[in-house]
């Protein structure tokens, strides 16, 4: 009996805004589905035009937090593909420093790095990862796994955390017009799913967001992420097609995005039953007594949806 142990799930969510400006009723929605951890992105990483690695789009603490923040570090394949060992040094450094500046808390308990890497630049971003782990002491490091990298450790290298946090979204072809949902499709992440116990520790990412893809003659333009069904069923300027398409009725200026007549708009989001069937998959790859469920993001909306939320919590 001793040697038993109780496996448990706790709720997290992502905070992607650059204002971090909870509401009343976010803060009451954290505390009645007792959230108490926000995995908040704190800057981007990105390469300026001298190639070098600069922090943009920093976050600035309008509200002061009351769960526990995760800072997230969102960093783009370019930075990897241009620097070399040194300048990556460097690079775990700053953002370390500039992590610590940011803090509105006493310490971390964990730090996230988002970064979609690939095989060819498997060793450069895996030095980076190293180099940041011994800056931070007993502070565990996470990144996060795209389902590719989950599926293919042995191709694109398993990075040097302490755990992970497998993305279960953003799985579709955004440039296809044919597709029905880019965001989540279980269909596609089954087959990335059930092919063994990944070699570190894992927590897993569900979405809970909507938007509109623009089309025009059939070629992908842009996300459009602030029109949802709400505009989508103005028959005034859209009409809506047999499949998931609405069709533009006339010249028109939304989100200052010009919409031209005949574009085309996709709407997608994410429904109850796929997200249960979703969690009801990755309930089977847990590899870990303690597990982080994370949803993304923590938007006005999903303050409205707490029994979608636990249901979806239930099956996983």
């Amino acid at each position: 009996m001793t040697s038993c142990s109780t496996k448990s799930v706790e709720k997290g969510v992502y905070h992607w805004e650059t204002d971090f400006n909870l509401t009343t009723e976010e803060e009451n929605f954290l505390i009645a589905e007792e959230i108490n951890t926000i995995y908040t992105k704190f800057f981007d990483v990105t390469l300026s035009a001298d190639i070098k690695a600069i922090p943009v789009a920093k976050v600035n603490f309008v509200t002061a937090p009351q769960q526990e923040i995760v800072p997230v570090v969102y960093i783009v394949t370019d930075v990897f593909k241009a620097l070399d060992s040194v300048a990556i040094k460097n690079l775990a450094a700053n953002v370390y420093d500039q992590l610590v500046q940011l803090n509105p808390q006493d310490q971390f308990s964990e730090i996230q790095v988002d970064c979609d890497w690939m095989a060819s630049i498997a060793d450069r971003y895996f030095y980076f990862l190293a180099e940041l782990k011994s800056l931070m002491g007993e502070t565990e490091l996470s990144c996060t796994i795209r389902l590719y990298q989950y599926k293919y450790p042995d191709l694109t290298g398993v990075p040097p955390v302490d755990k992970g946090a497998l993305m279960y979204y953003n799985m579709g072809e955004i440039l296809s017009y044919s597709e029905t949902n880019s965001i989540l499709n279980n269909e596609v992440g089954e087959q990335y799913l059930g092919f063994g116990e990944y070699p570190i520790p894992l927590d897993f990412a569900l979405p809970n967001f909507s938007w509109s893809l623009l089309y025009r003659y059939g070629e992908f333009q842009q996300i459009m992420p602030n029109i949802d069904q709400s505009i989508l069923v103005d028959t005034s300027l859209f009409a809506r097609q047999e499949n998931q398409y609405y069709t533009v009725k006339k010249d028109t200026v939304l989100y200052n995005v010009f919409l031209r007549f005949g574009d085309e708009l996709r709407y997608e989001n994410c429904e109850e039953n796929e997200l249960i069937r979703a969690a009801e998959l990755l309930s089977h790859e847990k590899n870990q007594n303690h597990t982080n469920l994370l949803f993304y993001d923590l938007k006005p909306n999903l303050v409205n949806e707490s029994d979608k939320i636990d249901r979806v919590f239930a099956a996983f």
